[in-house]
Order: structure tokens, then sequence, then C-alpha cells
């Protein structure tokens, strides 16, 4: 599956530059930037201020703060502007259409770790489609899904298939196929529509496969982390004389359970809400635009996870000093976005 951006950049840091100070950046001429050429406003982030013309200049959320900012190579350092101060250094009229185009950009960062100037507006923001990519496979996981409910349905008989390589195989398989087609008609004499316009079914449910083939890749890349939560468990048999690392191992199995909870329940939700053909294509619309509402939180809560998945792809689960930082990175990771604080009263 592909996610936003994520290569790391100098402009996570401030430089030289005191925490909390203003940048001191000189307005350029108040011409309007040219356009990138064939790029339509409405679908691009076309600036017309000739800040968003500075060369490597990019959007993105501070990992402090989670801010929108706009990183600008500032001689020899680089620079994190908030957006407000964007706007007063460089006057910017949030009524203006550069200063709507940044609250798209802050929407935008929502689905995409970096947005450059001339970009294209992510998909999610213009029609609710997704703005990143799927592989066959995964349209082929959703296909097999629906097709089991589909021949479960037609027969009555409930069929549970756990292996998603056999979810790929069984649109293939002559007796599902025959089964699809049975319940593709029944399902349009259920629906009122006539026997002649059954296509009209058969591409309603593809499309479903569609959306949903976007939760398979998602359900893939949370696999991801699994591994990594299953790694904790041999770390500690691996470090089982450092009492120290055992303990901060513990803290982050305990850490951890609040976002693996919420990965699986939006799962849940999203498979308990499409469990049922019928109901399923009886209010599509609804259906489709809580598909995408579910794929859009998932996929921003696992953005956060991509440099971890990164980090701890293939790392043999050994007694090293990598694997002792990969751990204390990993604790740092987890106190930083999942930290819980607690606020506790003296009984009275």
């Amino acid at each position: 599956m592909s996610t936003a951006p994520g290569t790391p950049s100098p402009a996570d840091g401030d430089g030289a530059r005191p925490a909390g100070a203003e940048p001191q950046v000189q307005a350029p001429a108040q011409e309007p930037a040219p356009a990138p050429e064939g790029s339509d406003p409405s679908t691009h982030f076309v600036f017309r201020n000739k800040v968003f013309t500075l060369a490597g200049g990019y959007f993105s959320l501070a990992r402090d703060t989670g801010e929108a900012v706009y990183n600008v190579h500032l001689g020899d350092v680089w620079g994190k502007l908030p957006f407000r101060t964007l706007r007063q250094t460089f006057d910017i009229d949030e009524r203006s259409d550069d200063g709507r185009l940044l609250q798209v950009v802050e929407r935008g960062l929502k689905y995409v770790k970096e947005i450059r100037p001339g970009d294209s507006i992510p998909r999610e923001l213009l029609d609710g489609s997704a703005s990143w990519r799927v592989d066959e496979r995964h349209l082929n996981i959703a296909r097999g899904r629906l097709a089991l409910q589909l021949v479960s349905w037609i027969t009555g008989k409930e069929t549970v298939i756990t292996e998603r390589y056999q979810l790929e195989q069984i649109v293939e398989d002559p007796q599902t196929k025959q089964r699809t087609q049975e319940a593709f008609a029944l399902l349009a004499q259920r629906m009122g529509i006539p026997e002649e316009r059954k296509q009209e079914v058969v591409d309603r449910v593809d499309s479903l496969a569609r959306e949903l083939s976007y939760i398979e890749a998602l359900r893939d890349r949370f696999g991801l982390v699994q591994k990594i939560v299953s790694r904790l468990g041999q770390a500690k048999r691996v470090f089982r004389g450092d009492q120290q690392l055992l303990s901060d191992i513990a803290r982050m199995q305990t850490l951890v359970k609040s976002p693996y909870a919420h990965f699986e329940d939006l799962f849940q939700q999203l498979d308990g809400q499409t469990g049922e053909i019928m109901a399923v294509l009886k209010t599509y619309d609804a259906q489709v635009a809580f598909i995408r509402r579910i794929r859009d939180e998932l996929h921003t809560a696992l953005m956060i996870w991509d440099d971890q998945i990164e980090a701890w792809n293939d790392q043999a689960m050994e007694k090293t000093p990598e694997v002792e930082v990969l751990l204390k990175r990993f604790y740092q990771f987890l106190a930083q976005n999942f930290l819980i604080s607690k606020v506790w009263q003296r009984g009275g």
C-alpha cells in the first residue's frame, strides 16, 4: 500500500533559532506567483504569493506540536513558519484565495504527510475518494469477502474463510461464480430491478468491493503494527536479565493497548456494518460514506506508525545494542503519542 510521503527533512528542527522565537523573514514582493503549468486552481494548491515559490518549500505538521507549518530554507537553516506567522509576515488575508487555500492545506495534512505548492488537493477533500493506491490483491480480497457473503445469503449457510490468500482465490472458483450470479439475479428481484438490468446490481457490488479494497490494504498495514506488538513479548524473553529494560517493555505493552484497541474497534465497526449484503445495497450511499469515514480514520491513525513500521521491518529480535535503541525509540514514540495523563483527586 502506498501511503503519504514520509521522507525525513531537516525542517523537523528549528536550526539555531530559540524556541518560540518569531522567524525574521523579509516578505517578498506581492506579485502573483506563477501557477504550475496546467494546474487547475480548483484541484491543485495554486498559490499567488511569491513566498510559496521559495525553493524546496513545503507544508507539514510540526512533530512537536502537530501544528500545520510551512517549511522553508532560510540561509543555512530550515525554518518552520506556523500559518499565523505566515499570514502576518506575508500579509495573507484569511479571506483571500491564498488564505482559504491555507485552510485547505490544514485539512489536507490529515491525509498526506507533506504538501508542496502545486500539488493536487487530496481527493478525500474533493470527492471523498482516497488519494492513495491499493494493490490488485486487496481488490481481489474485498471481492472474495463479498462473494462469500453472496453465497452465504443465497444458500442460507454461513461460509467462513479466514486466510486472506483463499479470499483472493475464491473469486475464480467456478462454483462460487455460479452462486454469485444466482445471488445477483435474486438481489435484483428483491430490490425491484428487472432481470435485464441485473448488471446494475453487479456493478454496484463491484463498486462496493473497490471501496472495501482500501480497508483490506489498511488491514495489511495494521498487521505490521501487530507484528511490532508481538515483538515486545519476544523482547521480554531476549532481555530477561535486564530489569530496567524489562520494566520499560512492560510500560510499552501498557501504552500500546489503547491505540491497538482503537484499530480493532474500527475494523469491527466496519465489518459489523457491512456484513449484511442486502442491507448494504439498499442503503448504498450511506454505507459508502460510512466506509470512507472509517477508511480515513484508519489511514490517519496508521500514518503515525509509518516510521516505526519501517524501523521494525525485518528486524530480528536479538540482544544487541541496535535492538535496545529500537526499543527505547519505540518507548519514546508511544509516550509522545499515546501517554494518558490521569488526574488524581484526594479522597474527601
